[in-house]
């Protein structure tokens, strides 16, 4: 809207006010003035009629025709209708104010003797609010009872000869017919007032047109700064802009213009050299966001978008497809047309990421770095959101966006690596133990060869001695061989806590036997998440296992307790295999989880190690909480990813 409207628009509705508050003080002075003066009209013409009376009854006294008592003043009262006086008197009421309805004498039982409306001689008066009540109402109770409700109000005086009673004198006010007699005024003041209304409008219309026109010729120059003219071009303007408003407006002093074109052309040189400095830091930033691997947002105070990086559209799907590829083929469109628009139009579907996304930014909350995905099955990112903050004081917020494929697959490559040195370590471990027993079947081979043939009886002996060694070299061969085969997931969705009591129902029964409890935390339902069951299961029952023996090493095992607990943390879902043994030595912690490695003497050392490789094969972690905070014994952490989708292949073969 421009200015000029603005300012008419201003006066007219200035106007407006002020002339209903004169008229809203014109009604009510109007109104009480009304109800004043017909409830004056109507109480004059109440004591005109009853000094009729009491001539009729002064006349009847002379005459002798007045009965004493009651009877002879109702006869009288009765015959009153028979005055033409009286009846005269009644008539002329009617037009003596235009809101009398009815005048009306009512005997003492009520019953209408004379009316100005003949209809209703005869029948009883209808119950009527008296006038008096709507004068001492006040000013909101007049108009209330004016302009509400249709009603007939009296106005009444009642007579008596000595102690006997002789009737009524009733005037009707009717407020239809007193609101009648107000409407004429009320059209007419509202009329007045639309008239000065329209002339005040047109009036501010052609000051206001006088008035502004030199801040259309301010106007012109702003806009000629505005984009960009040359300086001597907006010198020229402003002095052109000045000439013609000192020939359009002599009222004012030519100074006064100039002094406001001389801080513009400052202002101009001003935005010329901010513009400059702006273009070169633009560029630079444009140069620096293409280079950006990242998709990088920034959102202002409102919410929306400032600017991005050019890999943004590509990781947020822009083109319709998934993370770089668009429905048709086509490229993503450039970073640039994401400026400008809000965080519900770059992030409005239901997905877990775009509610998170627009919680954060609107919020101007942090975001911590996470993993998520756009669409059911697509490709999932990893995002982060940090508030910013300008020189002003508004926060912001930066959205960091990665892709999540070459992070999973650097894992991967890292997984693979741990898996060839604990395969090194493995080699190395059977090559020792197949030394030993190889070395020992050499001699006593030697030995069987010699004397089996001079028939010694000694050779028994021998012979057990290069059985047992052959057997522990098998067991080693096959631990080897079972360690390195390649496994196959049978993965499926599994809650943790029915896998947990499940191990813990097996291991109940060995727990018993030596007055260990096993106590499970684990309420159901509990997190969800891909596992292979029997393999999770073999993981489990080793650390129990484990933590049973070491509380029976202690040789006073009953009353204690191992627990097993569930829970969630970081998107992660933990298991906690706590038990009250000796615990693990400090210079035993980063051994336990190496093939053979063994501090018991019946141990294989292949328990936790195994444990250790089912979880990398399910992309988890187990790990020996360093200093547990339940007094003696060990505590053991698995961790399992959470993952909103199914793995590609419900199985799935590691190596």
């Amino acid at each position: 809207m421009k200015l000029k409207t603005k300012l008419t628009a201003s006066i007219a509705v200035l106007v407006l006010l002020v002339v209903l508050a004169v008229t809203l003080v014109y009604l009510a002075g109007v109104v009480r003035q009304q109800t004043q003066l017909t409830y004056t009209h109507a109480d004059f013409l109440v004591h005109e009629i009853y000094n009729e009376m009491n001539q009729e009854l002064a006349a009847a006294n002379a005459s002798g025709s007045l009965a004493p008592g009651p009877a002879g003043l109702a006869a009288f009262f009765q015959n009153l209708k028979n005055s033409p006086p009286l009846a005269t008197l009644l008539s002329s009421a009617i037009g003596y104010n235009s809101a009398i309805r009815d005048v009306a004498l009512v005997a003492p039982g009520g019953t209408v003797a004379l009316d100005s409306n003949p209809i209703l001689e005869g029948q009883p008066l209808p119950q009527r609010p008296l006038m008096s009540e709507v004068i001492n109402s006040g000013l909101w109770g007049q108009v209330r009872a004016i302009f509400g409700q249709d009603q007939i109000y009296a106005v009444t005086l009642a007579t008596q000869v000595g102690e006997q009673p002789l009737g009524d004198i009733s005037i009707g006010v009717d407020t239809v017919l007193l609101r009648q007699d107000m409407l004429g005024r009320i059209q007419q003041l509202a009329f007045y007032g639309l008239v000065i209304v329209l002339l005040a409008t047109a009036l501010a219309w052609g000051l206001s047109d006088l008035v502004l026109h030199p801040l259309g010729d301010i106007s012109a120059q702003l806009d000629q700064l505005a984009a960009g003219v040359p300086r001597a071009n907006a010198i020229g303007a402003a002095g052109a802009a000045a000439a013609d408003a000192a020939g359009h407006a002599r009222r004012r002093p030519a100074t006064d213009f100039g002094m406001v074109s001389s801080k513009i052309e400052r202002l101009g040189q001003q935005m010329a050299d901010v513009r400059q400095v702006y273009s070169a830091l633009q560029e630079n930033v444009a140069h620096v966001l293409e280079s950006v691997e990242e998709g990088l947002l920034l959102f202002d105070a409102d919410g929306q978008s400032v600017m991005a990086s050019a890999a943004t559209p590509r990781l947020l799907g822009r083109a319709g497809g998934g993370v770089g590829v668009s429905a048709n083929g086509d490229e993503p469109p450039p970073a640039s047309e994401l400026a400008g628009q809000t965080v519900e139009a770059l992030f409005p579907g239901p997905s877990a990421l775009d509610r998170a996304v627009r919680e954060a930014v609107r919020r101007k909350t942090p975001l911590a770095a996470h993993e998520s995905e756009r669409h059911p099955g697509g490709r999932r990112l990893l995002l982060r959101v940090d508030p910013v903050r300008d020189r002003l004081g508004n926060t912001g917020a930066l959205l960091t966006l990665r892709d999540a494929e070459p992070v999973h697959q650097l894992e991967n490559e890292l997984e693979v690596a741990r898996r060839l040195s604990a395969v090194g370590r493995l080699t190395r471990g059977v090559a020792h133990e197949v030394k030993n027993p190889l070395n020992a079947m050499a001699i006593h081979l030697d030995l069987l060869r010699e004397k089996a043939g001079s028939g010694d009886t000694r050779l028994q002996p021998h012979i057990q001695v290069l059985r047992r060694e052959i057997e522990r070299l098998d067991r080693v061969v096959r631990t080897f061989l079972d360690f390195s085969r390649p496994v196959e997931l049978h993965l499926e969705t599994c809650d943790l806590a029915d896998v947990v009591h499940g191990v813990a129902q097996l291991a109940t029964a060995d727990a018993a036997a030596h007055g260990i409890h096993i106590a499970v935390h684990a309420p159901r339902p509990g997190p969800r998440v891909w596992l292979d069951r029997d393999l999770i299961e073999q993981a489990l029952l080793n650390l129990v296992n484990n933590g049973l023996q070491a509380m029976q090493a202690t040789g006073n095992a009953a009353g204690k307790e191992l627990s097993l607990s569930v829970f969630e943390r970081e998107r992660q879902a933990s298991i906690r295999i706590r038990d009250q043994g000796p615990g693990v030595p400090a210079e035993n912690q980063d051994k336990i989880f190496d093939l053979y490695f063994t501090t018991r003497a019946e141990g294989t050392g292949i328990g936790l190690a195994l444990a250790a490789r089912i979880m990398q094969l399910h992309h988890g972690a187990i790990e020996l909480e360093p200093v547990p905070d339940h007094g003696p014994g060990a505590s053991f952490l698995l961790h399992f990813p959470q993952r909103g989708h199914q793995p590609a292949g419900a199985r799935e073969a590691e190596a």
